[in-house]
């Protein structure tokens, strides 16, 4: 079988037009009601991404439309097309949820290997990591501080709740907000290592 994706100017994957023809059709008959129901389905996918809590709930409600495609396009048969997408985006959170949690996992390695490591690499890790921290503002530096406190357990879930309460704001605004901030400084850290 051949690839149904093209690459575009970016380099990205795009899927056959054919496959999205196919997408199209199973929506509605007609092309206008097509788009209507794809406009619907789409917002409803950036709403449930949301509710769980993903960083980007508009490319992840892309994904699982791009997802459902080609597997449409390969011939899955699909009856209910909404209900066909809630279920990619289902296991599409997941994915993102348990690639969360490595990260996290691979920071607090990372923190505890810290006091296991030479002198030197932790001048040096510090050396990278500080200038980006200083770059988040004072009040993004004190809600990523707090976030990351080493509470284990339903403490840490109490902990992040009220959290969200000193800051009057949801416990999914303050994860996504976490998020952000995290995916700021990874780009700091990785853009200084390379430089170093």
């Amino acid at each position: 079988m051949t690839d149904s994706r093209q690459k575009d100017s970016k380099g990205q994957q795009n899927t056959d037009p054919e496959f999205f023809a196919r997408f199209w059709e199973l929506l509605a008959p007609d092309p206008e009601e097509a788009g209507s129901r794809y406009t619907c389905l789409h917002k409803k996918l950036i709403g449930f991404f949301r509710m769980k809590g993903i960083s980007d709930p508009e490319s992840a409600a892309d994904d699982t439309i791009d997802r459902a495609v080609l597997k449409i396009g390969a011939g899955a048969v699909v009856p209910n097309v909404n209900k066909y997408c809630l279920g990619i985006a289902r296991n599409i959170a997941k994915e993102k949820h348990r690639l969360m949690q490595r990260e996290i996992s691979a920071l607090q390695k990372f923190i505890r290997a810290l006091s296991n490591s030479s002198v030197e690499q932790v001048e040096r890790i510090y050396g990278i990591l500080k200038p980006c921290f200083e770059q988040l503002t004072g009040d993004e530096q004190e809600l990523l501080l707090a976030y990351c406190k080493e509470i284990k357990g339903q403490a840490r879930a109490k902990h992040r709740c009220e959290l969200a309460e000193t800051k009057k704001i949801t416990v999914l605004a303050l994860r996504i907000r976490v998020t952000r901030l995290r995916n700021i400084l990874k780009d700091c850290v990785r853009k200084r290592s390379n430089k170093v």
